[in-house]
């Protein structure tokens, strides 16, 4: 098993040692400082347009995009009112519901979107945007929800992730007082 990794791992170095462009990533004349240090989100050079991961992907291919990933963080997090975010939340609060208080609540829709903050405690942490609205029950109740969409957080860090909190509905206590560990 150790050989098969050890194969691989070669032939993800062969396929970015090949790319000129790549090499900037080894030997610090990139984006990357001195010593092997990585840029802090705010001194990242460019990053932020929406077509940075694709870039990437072009100029390192498919392994050395998987293989090599930039350590830094680009800022690039999805608007409060983006619909994968709000299915997210909605499949998530219907699973949570139906599976652990067997209750057959479920979100029929948001409205009222707004941010509340984005990187409230700098730039030297992952990027989060945090966001809040309502919710619209199945049960015909109206209630706040406050949510936080944070880059790299998603499954083994390769997407965005979400932490949410319907206020009153947090009967796990996860998010206590209130809800208040689900804003800034």
């Amino acid at each position: 098993m150790r050989i098969c990794a050890l194969f691989a791992g070669l032939f993800g170095l062969a396929l970015i040692a090949t790319d000129a462009s790549a090499q900037g990533l080894w030997y610090g004349d990139g984006p990357r400082g001195l010593n092997g240090s990585t840029y802090t989100t705010g001194r990242v050079p460019g990053g932020d347009y929406p077509r940075a991961r694709a870039d990437q992907l072009g100029r390192l291919g498919l392994a050395g995009a998987v293989l090599f990933r930039d350590p830094r963080f680009q800022n690039a997090l999805l608007p409060c009112d983006d619909s994968a975010a709000l299915e997210r939340i909605r499949a998530r609060f219907a699973e949570k519901e139906a599976k652990f208080w067997n209750s057959p609540l479920t979100i029929a829709g948001f409205d009222r979107l707004r941010v509340v903050a984005s990187n409230p405690w700098g730039q030297n942490n992952i990027p989060r945007r945090y966001c809040t609205g309502r919710a619209h029950l199945s049960d015909g109740r109206v209630r706040t929800v406050s949510y936080a969409i944070m880059e790299d957080q998603g499954f083994a860090g390769f997407t965005w992730g979400v932490e949410w909190c319907v206020h009153g509905l947090d009967r796990g206590r996860s998010f206590d007082p209130a809800c208040r560990m689900a804003r800034p």
